[in-house]
C-alpha cells in the first residue's frame, strides 16, 4: 500500500511538472506559435511583420501590421524518442512514437496609425511521450500528454517614430495525463488541470527603415492544479484506488531578443536569443487527499536558444526562408533525465515558404528537423542508458486581411 501511495504522488508530481511547461523545445516549452516564424527557426520572432504572431511573441511588433487581419495555422509534430541501456537489471531498446498537433490563431486590428489591438490563441507549453506498457523502464514512465491553451489579448503603441511598446495579459489552461508502472501495480494514471494568469511586455526599436531590434518578456505563471489519481494492482485493497490531489507549480519567465536587417529588396537576415528561467523549477511539492506529501527534485538550470535565419523574396508572390538554431537543455544531470522528458541540447534545421495568393490572402508553409546534441545519458529511477530524440515538424498557415 505504501508503494502505491508513493506511486500516486510521484505520478501527479510528474504530470504537474509537464503543466509547468514540449516535445519541440527545451524542457517542455513550445516555440511553434507561428508557421512563418518556424520556417526560419524563429529568428526575428515578433518583429518581421510578415504575419500576425507578434501578438504573442512581441506585441510591439503589431505596429508593422496594417488594417485588420486574421490568421490560423497548425503544426504537426512527430516526436520519436529512443532509449538504449538497462533498467532494473534488464537490458534492451525501447522506442516511442507520438504525433501531436499544435494549433495557433491570431487577430490584429489597427485602431489608428499609432495603436493596435491583438488577440492570440496558442499552445505555449506541451508534452507528448508514449512507450509500450511493458517496456523495460515502465516504472520510470510509460506515457504523458500535456495540452495547453493560452488566450492572450494585447495592445501595441507607437510611442515615437523609432520606438514601439506593447503589453498583454494571458489566461492559460492546462490539461495533463500521465501513466506509469510500479512493482505489484499493473499501471496507474493521473490527470490534472487548471487555469492560471500571466502577462507579457514588448519593445521594438527601428534603427532605420531596414533594421529593427525587439525585446520581449513573458512572465512566470503560477499554476494551481487539481488532479485525480487512478491506480490498480495487487498491493491495493480491492485492486483499485481513486483519490484527489493538489500541486502548485510555477511556469518560468523568459526573455527574447530579436533582430532583423533588410539587405536589399530580395534578402533579409534575422536572429534570435532567448533565455528561459527553468532554474526556477527546483522541486515540485505534492499533497494527496490521504495527507501524504512528496518533494520531487528536478534541479534544472536555465536554457538558452540561439538562432539565425534568412528570407529570400523571389517575386511578389513567393518568399522562401530558412534558419538554423541551437537550444540548450535545462536538464543538467543524468539523474534527473527521465523518459517522459528525455531532454538534451538540440539542433534545429528549418525551411519555409510563403505564397501571396492575392492582395488579401497568404499561405505559409514550413518544415523543421530537430535532433539531439551533446549528453543524453540517464540514471533516473533505476535506468542506466542513453536517450536519443528526433522530431520533425510540418506546418501550414493561412492569413487574411480585410
Amino acid at each position: 500500500m505504501e508503494q502505491s501511495l508513493l506511486f500516486s504522488r510521484l505520478t501527479l508530481a510528474l504530470a504537474c511538472a509537464g503543466i509547468t511547461s514540449t516535445a519541440a523545445a527545451a524542457g517542455f516549452q513550445l516555440s511553434e506559435q507561428s508557421v512563418t516564424s518556424l520556417g526560419r527557426a524563429h529568428a526575428g520572432a515578433g518583429i518581421m511583420g510578415d504575419d500576425l504572431s507578434a501578438a504573442f511573441y512581441n506585441p510591439a511588433g503589431m505596429l508593422l501590421n496594417k488594417g485588420t487581419s486574421v490568421q490560423a495555422g497548425i503544426v504537426a509534430a512527430s516526436v520519436r524518442p529512443e532509449y538504449e541501456g538497462s533498467a532494473y537489471g534488464k537490458a534492451g531498446v525501447a522506442r516511442g512514437d507520438v504525433l501531436e498537433w499544435i494549433p495557433n490563431g491570431f487577430m490584429v486590428h489597427e485602431i489608428s496609425p499609432d495603436l493596435r489591438l491583438g488577440l492570440s490563441m496558442t499552445a505555449p507549453f506541451g508534452l507528448a511521450t508514449d512507450y509500450d506498457d511493458k517496456w523495460i523502464g515502465n516504472q520510470a514512465g510509460i506515457s504523458s500528454s500535456i495540452k495547453t491553451v493560452d488566450i492572450n489579448p494585447s495592445i501595441g503603441w507607437q510611442a515615437t517614430p523609432w520606438l514601439a511598446l506593447g503589453a498583454g495579459v494571458s489566461a492559460q489552461y492546462a490539461n495533463a495525463s500521465l501513466k506509469q508502472g510500479i512493482p505489484g501495480v499493473l499501471l496507474g494514471e493521473v490527470k490534472a488541470k487548471g487555469w492560471a494568469w500571466g502577462y507579457n511586455l514588448g519593445a521594438m526599436v527601428s534603427l532605420s527603415d531596414s533594421t529593427r531590434l525587439g525585446l520581449a518578456y513573458r512572465s512566470k505563471i503560477d499554476h494551481k492544479t487539481d488532479g485525480f489519481l487512478d491506480y490498480t494492482g495487487g498491493l491495493i485493497p480491492g485492486g483499485h484506488k481513486h483519490e484527489s490531489a493538489k500541486a502548485d507549480v510555477t511556469v518560468p519567465e523568459y526573455i527574447t531578443l530579436s533582430a532583423m536587417h533588410e539587405i536589399n529588396p530580395q534578402w533579409t537576415v534575422s536572429g534570435i536569443v532567448r533565455w528561459t528561467n527553468w532554474s526556477r523549477l527546483k522541486s515540485i511539492d505534492v499533497v494527496s487527499q490521504s495527507g501524504g506529501g512528496l518533494s520531487l527534485e528536478n534541479n534544472w538550470g536555465d536554457s538558452w536558444y540561439y538562432g539565425v535565419g534568412a528570407d529570400y523574396r523571389h517575386n511578389d508572390q513567393w518568399t522562401f526562408r530558412g534558419g538554423l538554431a541551437h537550444e540548450t537543455t535545462p536538464v543538467k544531470s543524468a539523474e534527473y533525465r527521465n523518459p517522459l522528458i528525455p531532454d538534451s541540447d538540440r539542433g534545429w534545421v528549418s525551411l519555409g515558404a510563403s505564397w501571396k495568393v492575392n492582395k488579401q490572402s497568404q499561405l505559409d508553409f514550413s518544415y523543421s528537423h530537430l535532433f539531439a546534441m551533446g549528453d543524453s545519458k540517464t540514471t533516473y529511477k533505476g535506468l542506466n542508458g542513453e536517450f536519443s530524440v528526433v522530431a520533425d515538424l510540418i506546418g501550414v498557415q493561412y492569413q487574411y486581411q480585410f
